[in-house]
């Protein structure tokens, strides 16, 4: 592994570990390696996941609720889109900071609902405490835990529970490092799968395409993702729109929290973007547009490029998708032209498991360059890899 990070990334493995970097690195590396042994998981599992599914899923008048705590509920968003549209039901993307705080806005007594929590460790206050709340105000409670540990809370307090089901992700994707990057999205993928359990076949050979793409994608443009981080820009804003818009959330935390906050990220859509968030842009700042995949949406992605393009402000511009056109590519100050899949799943499905990857070199390579220790970038503690010093209040006082 250590090979390849310094064949990919260019930096030795001396240097990763005396600036503390080694395990952030090798998690970025590791991804497509850990998709491939993560839908195998499913695979060996794919009878008790298709009875449960399928025993929610027959349900009238249900919802699903994607629940996490920060890049948790990020993989959530990345995936509710794609299933509203597969599902043709209601999925709903609602951080457990959110339930926690207001349990009653969102959690519904007479609704049949699938909880499925997103957690790495499975220890989080909000994320243990999003569960409670739900088994006290929900008469009829499913829940899928997606975690990355074992040990865990969420893990052991699913076990003996017939209305419960656990997917825990390959051993490796429990992140070592501060910011989650293997483990979000290999839970990403996994939610994915398991409603596409009765082709798991097929999405298989989805999975292995995307790590394929994956793998060529970093040998090819980390010299390129290198130049960006290593330039002086102060401010980031990632734009995207469907399932990319969940992804711009959580690549603007990536930066934040690889350097500490001293590079100020921001998110939001192209459409939205305009609608006063743009005044953001001077000449520190870096825009990066995740390009859409579906024809439609693609149109608007589009529109805000050649906006952008044509009343500058000595801002970059960085655009990230497939078959970019070439009167944007020649004006974009970068350009990372991904490898389009056959996928057997709609196009713009694991499209954000392609760009992912950028977003999260970016962030490291910037924090490397700044001279912040990636293995854990606030040593001083007031942000901790799981979240501490929340008072959590029982709902009946």
């Amino acid at each position: 592994m250590e090979k390849v990070i310094e064949k990919i990334l260019g930096i030795e493995t001396e240097k990763l570990k005396s600036c503390m970097g080694l395990n952030t690195a090798k998690e970025i590396v590791q991804q497509p390696e850990a998709w491939r042994d993560g839908i195998k998981n499913l695979i060996d599992n794919k009878q008790t996941i298709k009875v449960f599914m399928d025993k929610f899923l027959e349900k009238d008048n249900s919802r699903i609720i994607l629940t996490g705590a920060g890049t948790s509920a990020f993989a959530g968003e990345v995936c509710e889109p794609y299933l509203t549209s597969l599902l043709g039901r209601r999925v709903e993307a609602i951080a457990t900071t959110d339930i926690v705080g207001c349990p009653n806005n969102y959690l519904i007594k007479d609704i049949p609902t699938l909880l499925i929590s997103f957690a790495r460790s499975g220890n989080s206050p909000e994320s243990v405490h999003a569960v409670k709340l739900a088994n006290e105000i929900v008469d009829d409670l499913y829940q899928v835990v997606i975690t990355c540990n074992e040990n865990g809370k969420l893990a052991k307090n699913t076990k003996e529970d017939e209305k419960s089901l656990l997917l825990l992700m390959p051993s490796q994707t429990d992140d070592v490092g501060f910011a989650m990057t293997s483990s979000f999205s290999t839970m990403t993928m996994s939610c994915m799968a398991i409603f596409n359990i009765d082709n798991i076949g097929s999405f298989e050979r989805d999975v292995e395409l995307l790590s394929n793409a994956v793998e060529k994608f970093l040998d090819n443009s980390i010299d390129e993702i290198t130049k960006i981080a290593n330039s002086n820009f102060e401010r980031i804003i990632y734009l995207g729109s469907g399932t990319s818009r969940g992804l711009s959330r959580e690549s603007s935390l990536k930066v934040l929290e690889l350097t500490g906050g001293i590079v100020n990220a921001n998110y939001d859509t192209p459409l939205g973007f305009r609608h006063g968030p743009k005044s953001v842009i001077d000449d520190t700042t870096l825009t990066v547009i995740y390009i859409s995949n579906d024809n439609y949406t693609r149109l608007y992605d589009l529109d805000l490029v050649r906006e952008m393009l044509e009343h500058r402000k000595n801002d970059k511009i960085v655009l990230v998708g497939c078959d970019l056109d070439n009167d944007i590519k020649d004006k974009a100050d970068y350009n990372f032209e991904l490898e389009k899949q056959n996928y057997t799943v709609k196009d713009e499905v694991l499209l954000p498991l392609q760009q992912i990857v950028f977003a999260q070199a970016l962030a490291f390579l910037k924090s490397v360059n700044l001279g912040i220790t990636p293995d854990n970038p606030c040593p001083t503690g007031e942000v901790n890899r799981v979240v501490q010093g929340v008072i959590l209040h029982d709902l009946n006082k």
